[in-house]
């Protein structure tokens, strides 16, 4: 459950191989692809889940939603109108004029048709909470105006299809609730988003990326410091999507995470920053070393 802090999930988690059992916190593998794929993927489809619509944190919630979707939608706006498809599932359901249920989620997920170079991202922003310490990928729970779903119930349907890659990206509590203050937010300009580093990240990846944005037990806030060119509303987000906009190009994730955990530490005045359970992106042939550590202010 997420009250007033949240803590930020993102897992990128890319088929071309198989995910581990063990702790993963350390461990970085070279990617062993099935088969030869092109340099970037065909299509990218985003599924939009989100706790929105309930008073809250839903305000921060839908920000964070529309941050992430405009930087999206920039980034493809030189592409083919079918290459960047979004499935928004923070909407009611048209066919009930409720919003979406978890059995009505899966079955949008179970009826995608995905392509085999096509990449998944699911991005949500809501409540949340980790079943199992030792297995907090696969049992988390991520909770929607009209249900809660694990990345495990996603990640099984999608991974049938046999896409190319899949990217969680979820916005939500992994430790224990507890009442903080209400989220603050400030206006900022808009700048424009550095296309390359978010086509590289979302396009290229060939292996394992596995990342959240606290360690295990940590919760993080829904507030932030510093700019906010997206104009997101919560710590990690506004870290990610900062550096979605910054000048400097990042060409993968073993580059990207190390800036992305102090990033994450200075947005959240020194609250969290990100862990990596895995880093291993095709883009280094060796294990790196990605243990957490807070960075303070």
């Amino acid at each position: 459950m997420r009250t007033r802090v949240s803590a930020i999930l993102l897992t990128v988690l890319v088929l071309a191989a198989p995910a581990s059992a063990q702790p993963l916190d350390r461990l970085v593998k070279p990617a062993t692809p099935e088969v030869k794929l092109p340099v970037e993927a065909g299509k990218l489809h985003v599924v939009l889940l989100v706790f929105g619509h309930k008073g809250g944190i839903s305000a921060a919630c839908q920000k964070d939603c529309k941050a992430v979707k405009s930087a999206l939608e920039a980034a493809f706006a030189d592409d083919d109108d079918d290459r960047l498809v979004f499935h928004d599932l923070s909407v009611k359901n048209p066919n009930t004029d409720k919003y979406y249920s978890t059995r009505e989620t899966l079955d949008v997920f179970e009826g995608m048709e995905i392509g085999r170079n096509d990449n998944v991202l699911i991005f949500q922003s809501g409540h949340g909470a980790i079943g199992n310490r030792n297995d907090p990928e696969m049992s988390h729970r991520l909770t929607m105006d009209g249900g809660t779903i694990t990345r495990a119930q996603i990640q099984q349907p999608l991974e049938a299809k046999q896409p190319r890659a899949i990217l969680f990206l979820t916005d939500c509590c992994s430790g224990f609730p507890k009442k903080a203050a209400t989220p603050k937010t400030q206006t900022v300009s808009r700048a424009e988003p550095n296309i390359e580093t978010i086509r590289n990240l979302m396009l290229r990846p060939k292996g394992i990326v596995s990342i959240t944005a606290a360690e295990d037990g940590i919760l993080a806030i829904a507030s932030f410091k510093g700019a906010n060119p997206a104009k997101a509303g919560s710590a990690f987000t506004v870290a990610l999507t900062r550096l979605w906009y910054d000048e400097t190009t990042y060409e993968n994730w073993v580059d990207f995470f190390p800036v992305l955990k102090k990033e994450t530490s200075a947005a959240s005045r020194g609250k969290h920053a990100a862990r990596a359970f895995q880093l291993s992106d095709g883009s280094v042939p060796a294990p790196l070393s990605v243990a957490p550590l807070l960075v303070a202010d």
